[in-house]
């Protein structure tokens, strides 16, 4: 028992250290995660405006968790744009400005693929021809410049020079843009030796630009030499030794099948179309009908084997159509050589095209043929088939669908506008010659859930309803018998959108109260108060604002139905759509905050709400982000200023995207000339350790003030249209310290409000070594006034300098004020808040470090509660009395259980005769009148014995006697006759006969002369 008992002690305070280490280390861990996630640096950068002038179509780009870009800072801003559309018209321009400076640059060159060169003209290369022979050795590429519409003018396109690259030599071909469609052919005819290989070789196509020249052309004679790297690749072209016959086999029945000519005609031009019959066609006699309009006329009808077969030509003139009737009578049956369902020419029929056909335009002339002959099919006697001939005045080579863009970003759904990309079909011409086609044109969609066509066929588009965008999606035009097909990529956005807010908590800022609509009504005994009084209590609290930007990826889906999408720039790029999507953005709760110019978070009152956009089609919700507005108090703890004393502009292009370009400007800061202007950018730094630059905030709530050291150094410049700008008179080699301090707005000034909210330094120039700042002045009195500027506020002026670097921010206590000023905020303290300093909000590894603590402090105290609960437990029992003896041995509890009337009688011998009674025993009792059980206690000084009790079972079972004996030292009083040691019994006593006989006759005692004996002897020893 007792290992037992210390084994139990020893393992009862280490049960629930188990959990509690298992959660501490948890933590830890946790909290050396949350440090190495924090960013070392601020989000603050140069709130300058970086634009994009004369770029038709045109996104601000971000990477995920990198805004604003790791090279920002607050002298410097860094944008990525993605321009998608080129520009022949003019290079655009991208301006950086911050009042009153500005500059701006020309765009660099688009970057082509592979070469990574810039160029400045987005042009397709279209080859029209597959393969070429000697008697078509002409390879014909289309050039078409992409983009927007360009100012008509013979001197503002450039040239297309294509060059050929073969085994056997080089050729050169120039042509010059047209200003109506921005395309033109190159038709170049390679030399006859390159035909002479033997087997069919390639030529290599590729092309340079370079600008236009005076002369009959436009183009310049140069070419000869090898362009190099610098020519940009279109293809390859086969050069085949013999050429193909180019025809189309059409079946009139099961035995007969017509063979034409597959390719445009020209009027005057003579064909001929010819009749093939399988080897097993028995019939002896055979009828033509041919029907034709006016303008095709049936010249002849030729057998191919005049041995075999003879041809009988009649024609029937009509009104408007002509009848050729064909009678073909066989001499002698075919030889038995042949294959019965081999093919053979038996006939062939010569047309005639007529001069003349609408202008040059292309017309079909349809052809109906009908067969006739003994032994054919009853339902295919009155069978007709009709043929229609292309016939044009034009050599027709190919038709080309000319679109202004080749990928399309799907704003659509964003939006509600539908976007279109203009789509011109032109044709081909031998020779070179390029005409639109604007009738009789037909177009389908490969994919309407990425791409639509428009019924004129003009334009592919986008509606909103689409679900999905695609890589290289189809679109087919076919115009009379020549087909074409365009291929574009669409980017659909994945939605939801997402809603960046620059702090998705805005808390009360402490002190500071802008004017506004005054809560209440003014009472009539107050009516007489003082003016600025009135204006304070018309102000109300300022809450911080947050910055608002809309973003969302773009990316394309497989034609394949993969689920392997295709990101626009790449998974990790946002697009910047606020332009789009600001006009749909609403705050859910317009009491709590409200959305000012779709960029500005405003809070309002305390709340929690929502921000969302929603689609303009279907109402539903495109993003959601849900912001509160607390009564929590922050303080403005510093302005960080910098000086900008001019704007530079750098701009680059990136790899990721032939359109994507990124502009980074920064801040002059250099040594001020006299009568330099200089213009302040300010960020705000709170207690909760957020940032935000002045431009979120209004400018009437905005006091600003400026001051400096040296007499006459700063004037304000207010028509220069700086929000906050001074001019300077100049500044000495070691530079020139400005100080700016933050006020409420001058009619919500009173008492404590007077005292600046925050301040800060700027140096203009060099800025002194590092050096411990200066003490404040004790009393104003004590130095001389500082010369100060003063916006939106009172006159202020700061005295504490310090700090290093080109911008110097550094936390500073707002001076004193002056007497007057001082005096007045003592007597108003209590009715104005106190302006006491908020404290800084605890960062998350002192959060850590703190749940630590109090988690070692709960273990700790666990501990101890368990280990007292343990000695409460297991240390409550006292020891027997005779324990007080150290030298008396334990005492054992004996039970003995027995039916023995032996046994019985020697226990109750064993107890002392003489003792009286009610000391040996103490009886009970009983109301009912009989006597009760009694507990028989051992004689004084002795141990206290446990009670013992008689049992009784159920009836009909047997009963059983249970005795308790405790063995105990005997007490020194102790008679002599009873051994040391005996134990001391306790005996059950019975209070009526009836509960003794029942035991008496379990211990067998059946006779009624011993029950009798038995019962007098108990009586006898009670």
């Amino acid at each position: 028992m007792n290992v037992w008992m210390a084994g139990r002690a020893a393992a009862a305070p280490r049960g629930p250290c188990g959990p509690w280490l298992c959660l501490l280390v948890a933590l830890a861990l946790d909290v050396v995660r949350v440090e190495c996630d924090q960013d070392p640096l601020d989000p603050v950068y140069l709130p300058a405006a970086l634009e994009l002038l004369d770029a038709p179509e045109h996104f601000r780009v971000q990477q995920v968790g990198r805004y604003p870009p790791a090279n920002s800072s607050l002298g410097s801003r860094s944008e990525t744009f993605l321009l998608l559309q080129p520009w022949p018209r003019a290079q655009p321009l991208l301006r950086a400005s911050y009042p009153p400076f500005a500059t701006q640059q020309v765009v660099p060159p688009r970057v082509t693929e592979p070469q990574q060169r810039p160029v400045p003209w987005d042009v397709r290369a279209v080859s029209v021809e597959v393969a070429v022979t000697p008697a078509e050795p002409h390879a014909r590429v289309l050039f078409h410049l992409k983009g927007q519409d360009w100012p008509p003018g013979p001197g503002s396109l450039p040239c297309a020079r294509l060059h050929a690259t073969h085994p056997a030599g080089t050729a050169h071909q120039a042509c010059r843009f047209q200003p109506s469609l921005g395309a033109c052919v190159v038709e170049m005819e390679f030399p006859s030796h390159w035909f002479s290989q033997g087997s069919a070789t390639r030529a290599e196509l590729a092309y340079t630009l370079e600008p236009a020249a005076e002369g009959p052309g436009g183009c310049g004679p140069g070419g000869e030499e090898d362009p190099g790297e610098q020519a940009l690749p279109v293809g390859d072209v086969e050069l085949r030794p013999a050429d193909p016959p180019q025809y189309q086999e059409v079946p009139l029945d099961e035995a007969v099948t017509l063979r034409v000519p597959d390719m445009p005609v020209r009027p005057g031009q003579l064909f001929s179309a010819a009749l093939l019959l399988q080897h097993n066609f028995t019939a002896s006699v055979l009828t033509l009908r041919i029907k034709v309009k006016k303008g095709l006329h049936v010249k002849a009808a030729r057998p191919a084997q005049p041995a075999l077969w003879t041809a009988k030509l009649d024609r029937f003139k009509g009104s408007k159509h002509h009848t050729t009737l064909i009678t073909c009578h066989r001499d002698r049956p075919a030889g038995p050589d042949s294959s019965p369902l081999e093919l053979s020419e038996f006939l062939w029929v010569d047309f005639l095209v007529e001069n003349g056909t609408s202008g040059g335009v292309a017309v079909t002339r349809p052809v109906t043929w009908q067969l006739e002959y003994p032994g054919q099919a009853p339902e295919a006697e009155k069978d007709k088939m009709v043929w229609e001939i292309l016939v044009s005045e034009r050599d027709i080579r190919a038709l080309v669908p000319l679109a202004k863009a080749e990928e399309l970003v799907n704003t659509a759904p964003l939006t509600g506008v539908p976007r279109h990309v203009p789509v011109r079909l032109v044709t081909v011409d031998s020779g070179g010659a390029l005409v639109e086609v604007t009738e009789h044109i037909g177009c389908e969609s490969a994919n309407t859930q990425v791409l639509q066509v428009s019924e004129a066929c003009d334009a592919v588009f986008v509606a909103g309803k689409e679900s999905r965008g695609a890589q290289g999606v189809q679109v087919d035009f076919w115009w009379r018998r020549l087909r074409a097909s365009l291929r574009l990529t669409v980017w659909a956005p994945l939605l939801p959108l997402r809603i960046e807010l620059t702090d998705t908590t805005l808390e009360q800022v402490r002190g500071w109260r802008v004017p506004g609509p005054a809560e209440g009504v003014l009472e009539p005994e107050a009516a007489g108060a003082e003016e600025a009084e009135r204006r304070v209590r018309g102000c109300r609290l300022q809450y911080q604002r947050a910055g608002v930007r809309f973003l969302v990826p773009f990316a394309a889906h497989p034609l394949d139905g993969g689920r392997r999408l295709t990101h626009l720039l790449g998974p990790d790029w946002l697009l910047d759509v606020s332009h789009l999507v600001a006009p749909h953005a609403r705050v859910q709760d317009p009491s709590v905050a409200s959305l000012e110019g779709g960029r500005v978070l405003v809070g309002r009152e305390p709340g929690v709400t929502s921000i969302e956009v929603r689609s303009p089609l279907s109402d539903s919700i495109l993003g959601e982000q849900v912001l509160a507005v607390t009564d929590d108090k922050v303080s403005v703890l510093e302005l960080r200023v910098q000086p900008v004393m001019g704007i530079s502009l750098a701009l680059s292009r990136g790899t990721a995207h032939p359109g994507e370009v990124t502009a980074t400007c920064w801040a002059q800061s250099a040594l001020p000339a006299p009568k330099q202007e200089v213009a302040l950018s300010l960020w705000l730094s709170f207690s909760d350790r957020t940032l935000a630059p002045a431009e979120l905030y209004n400018h009437r709530d905005l006091g600003l003030s400026v001051s400096a050291e040296e007499p006459g150094a700063v004037l304000p410049a207010y028509e220069r249209g700086a929000q906050l700008g001074v001019v300077v008179s100049g500044a000495g080699v070691k530079g020139l310290p400005l100080h700016v301090a933050l006020h409420p707005p001058e009619p919500c000034r009173r008492g404590r409000h007077r005292v600046p909210l925050a301040s800060g330094t700027a140096w203009l120039g060099l800025s002194p070594a590092p050096t411990p700042a200066p003490a404040l002045p004790s009393s104003p009195a004590q130095s001389s006034p500082a010369p100060e500027a003063s916006v939106g506020g009172e006159r202020w002026a700061a005295g504490s300098v310090g700090g290093s670097g080109d911008v110097r921010h550094k936390f500073e206590q707002a001076e004193e004020e002056a007497g007057k000023e001082k005096a007045e905020a003592r007597e108003e303290e209590e009715e104005e808040e106190e302006m006491v300093p908020a404290p800084q909000r605890v960062t998350e590894l002192e959060l850590g470090m703190y749940a630590l603590l109090g988690i070692f402090c709960l273990a700790i105290l666990i501990f101890l509660v368990n280990g007292v609960v343990f000695m409460l437990r297991y240390q409550r029992k006292e020891p027997p009395d005779g324990a007080a003896d150290p030298a008396s041995p334990q005492p054992h509890n004996w039970v003995w259980l027995g039916t023995d009337q032996e046994d019985l009688s020697r226990q109750l011998d064993r107890q002392s005769p003489g003792l009286p009674k009610g000391e040996g025993g103490c009886p009970c009792e009983s109301g009912g009148g009989g006597e009760a059980l009694t507990l028989a206690q051992a004689p004084a000084g002795g141990t206290t014995s446990s009670s013992s009790t008689l049992a009784r079972k159920e009836a009909g079972g047997r009963r059983k006697r249970v005795e308790f004996v405790t063995f105990a030292p005997a007490p020194p009083a102790q008679l002599p006759e009873e051994p040391v040691g005996a134990p001391a019994v306790q005996s059950i006593l019975v209070a009526g006969e009836e509960d003794i006989r029942w035991v008496c006759e379990d211990m067998g005692l059946k006779d009624p002369e011993e029950l009798r004996s038995y019962m007098e002897r108990i009586r006898g020893s009670s």
